[in-house]
């Protein structure tokens, strides 16, 4: 009897950890950190002409004031947004859309060899490559399940520096 009980109590704290803390492998290197957090990201346009096999997401005039910002903790990585004054509708596919779906920050993790974030709750075979040149960041969503036909998409986006806001 006492082994039952045993059991249940070591199944009780095994599941009542804290599903909010990140592994310390999923956490984004300090480098990649300071770089996101130090601007605010605002949609643009791509500024590569190349002809690849990635589809160059052009952001829709609602979404070209929209704010989007990077923040970190101990035990946090969450992608946040700034409405801007015109709301896009629900059935536009924008970058809100598909990334928020109507809310206003999700959670991260990070793979640091792949170097590419995976939101909370997607898909197991979704995940965005992250490219931080400066004030210019290129998110790159993939999806690797062999069954999906889905193009990489790249969405770009312009950096408004932090410190000349404040």
């Amino acid at each position: 009897m006492s082994k039952l009980f045993s059991g249940i109590l070591v199944l009780i704290l095994f599941c009542s950890c804290s599903k909010d803390t990140i592994s310390p492998e999923k956490i984004a290197p300090e480098d990649v950190k300071k770089q996101l957090e130090a601007y605010d990201w605002i949609p643009a346009f791509s500024t590569s002409d190349t002809k690849d096999e990635l589809y160059h997401y052009k952001p829709e005039d609602c979404e070209k004031d929209n704010n989007y910002s990077f923040s970190f903790g101990n035990d946090f990585q969450k992608l946040k947004l700034q409405p801007g004054k015109e709301l896009c509708g629900a059935n536009k596919e924008t970058f809100e859309q598909s990334i928020l779906d109507g809310k206003s920050e999700r959670s991260f993790t990070y793979d640091k060899e792949k170097k590419s974030i995976k939101f909370a709750d997607s898909d197991q075979y979704e995940s965005y490559g992250v490219l931080v040149d400066g004030d210019y960041l290129v998110l790159t969503y993939r999806n690797n399940d062999p069954l999906a036909f889905v193009i990489p998409r790249a969405y770009y986006f312009k950096g408004k520096s932090k410190e000349k806001n404040k």
